[in-house]
């Protein structure tokens, strides 16, 4: 029997790398998208039902495919009750979750390991946010960790994939990850009780009040998706100051190495462990590299096949125990250095307008109102008097041709006029800086504008009353 003292040392460090995680996921909350959240939550919870109808914009010309309607009640009812501050410790708590649960999987005891896990911790503590994504990946690392359970001793424990399918239906609706993991599944040890799994799985993500029209909604508008910066390109993304996406590359590229060149890899034609993690990690590679919001599921296989590509020894030297918690300590600090959040409960107040929010109270300008994309979430949350124009559920509630219509506006602003003839806009509440600074800058020149407040943030113009 393997030694309860050399185990010992091999473990030391695992208290200290969660505790870093959550610590860097205690990140001041920096997405427009939390505002809409917070206001489709609340409105379910006001109705008790799911509205079908978007009440918060005039633009919306379908039906509302709410494919997050789960995720937005919970965050509404913990918002309630704790405010921002119990959204963040939320986020880190989700955050130290998926990370242990992967230290479950993984087993930490070589250096690559620690290094690996510390880079997945670091990029996830990053990127994480109070919103239905996060939530969704508990769910795909607890559907992970069954498919690995399954691959070293089949059991029943792998049903439990049914009811996660479900809640993550609901919870995020139109994303297949989980179901691809057991696909997957099925490829590397064929067996019944996995396809059948994956049929049932498949049937899971149908089960939500949407129904098929969660997936419909995302193929429909396709073409659209990477104009948002979430669906574009992964070497697009890299192009712009994106930590999450360089740690994925660097992760990715790590595992990829260490199973080319690792002598103790086994066959994939004799192990169905190896067959799975080669596949998986393959599969997500393509996909992130299409859509870069897919990095962080390609992150998790990155983990694996580091760890499954250069498995521990019995007794794992001396070095290895020490040198794994020492280089996943510089790993965390470097991203804790480069990473952009600030941490802190709470909102990060300068990312959002409030002043300007505060004037449009005080001044109550007529509309109807045009806004910059990015404001929409902000303004039906805070100034719910006045529709927005536009907001972050893109597709989900307004046509792919309206989408088209705002792109065309930052490259060509005078066509703002074509979009003023059919909704008549009144009021503006644009973003300074970003994207649209180009048609700011066109508009604040128009003889029909007038800037009415600006600030460092968002500038308001309003157009005389005839």
């Amino acid at each position: 029997m393997e030694s309860t003292t050399a185990n010992r040392p091999a473990w030391i460090g695992l208290p200290l790398l969660l505790l870093a995680t959550a610590t860097l996921a205690s990140h001041r909350i920096v997405s427009f998208d939390i505002f809409w959240h917070l206001r489709a939550g609340e409105e379910i919870l006001r109705t008790n039902t799911l509205p079908l109808v978007d009440p918060f914009s005039y633009t919306a010309t379908h039906r509302w495919i709410n494919h997050e309607w789960l995720s937005h009640v919970l965050l509404a009812v913990l918002y309630r009750a704790t405010g921002f501050a119990g959204l963040v410790a939320m986020q880190a708590l989700l955050v130290t979750a998926i990370v242990g649960t992967m230290l479950v999987i993984v087993r930490p005891r070589t250096t690559l390991s620690y290094l690996g896990l510390a880079i997945f911790g670091g990029l996830l503590a990053i990127v994480a946010e109070p919103r239905a994504q996060l939530l969704f990946w508990l769910c795909f690392a607890g559907t992970l960790f069954l498919c690995m359970e399954e691959l070293r001793t089949p059991s029943r424990k792998i049903f439990w994939t049914v009811p996660i399918g479900i809640l993550g239906a609901n919870l995020h609706g139109g994303n297949p990850t989980c179901v691809v993991l057991l696909g997957l599944l099925f490829l590397a040890a064929p067996s019944r009780k996995v396809g059948l799994l994956v049929g049932l799985g498949l049937l899971a993500t149908l089960a939500s009040p949407n129904g098929y029209w969660v997936h419909a909604h995302f193929l429909e508008n396709r073409h659209s998706l990477p104009e948002l910066r979430e669906w574009m390109p992964f070497l697009q993304a890299l192009a712009l100051p994106s930590i999450p996406q360089w740690s994925a590359l660097v992760l990715g590229l790590i595992a990829l190495f260490a199973w080319w060149r690792g002598g103790n890899f086994p066959r994939l034609r004799d192990n169905a462990n190896a067959r799975f993690l080669v596949f998986a990690f393959l599969l997500f590679a393509g996909v992130a590299f299409r859509y870069a919001r897919f990095s962080t599921e390609w992150s998790f296989l990155s983990v694996l096949l580091l760890a499954y590509a250069h498995p521990a020894q019995r007794r794992p030297p001396l070095q290895s125990t020490i040198a794994g918690p020492l280089l996943a300590s510089v790993a965390l600090a470097t991203l804790a250095w480069l990473s952009p959040q600030p941490l802190g409960f709470g909102l990060a107040k300068s990312r959002f307008p409030e002043e300007a929010v505060a004037f449009l109270k005080r001044t109550t300008p007529p509309g109807p109102m045009f806004n910059s994309y990015n404001f929409g979430g902000y303004l039906q949350w805070a100034y719910p008097d006045e529709k927005v124009f536009l907001d972050g559920r893109a597709f989900t509630v307004y046509s792919e041709a309206l989408f088209r219509d705002v792109i065309r506006l930052y490259a060509l602003p005078p066509s703002f006029r074509d979009l003023e003839r059919r909704f008549g806009f009144r009021l503006a509440v644009l973003q300074r800086h970003g994207r649209g600074a180009n048609f700011l800058a066109w508009l604040a020149t128009q003889p029909d504008w007038r800037i009415i407040y600006e600030d460092a943030l968002a500038v308001v113009l309003a157009k005389p009353s005839p």
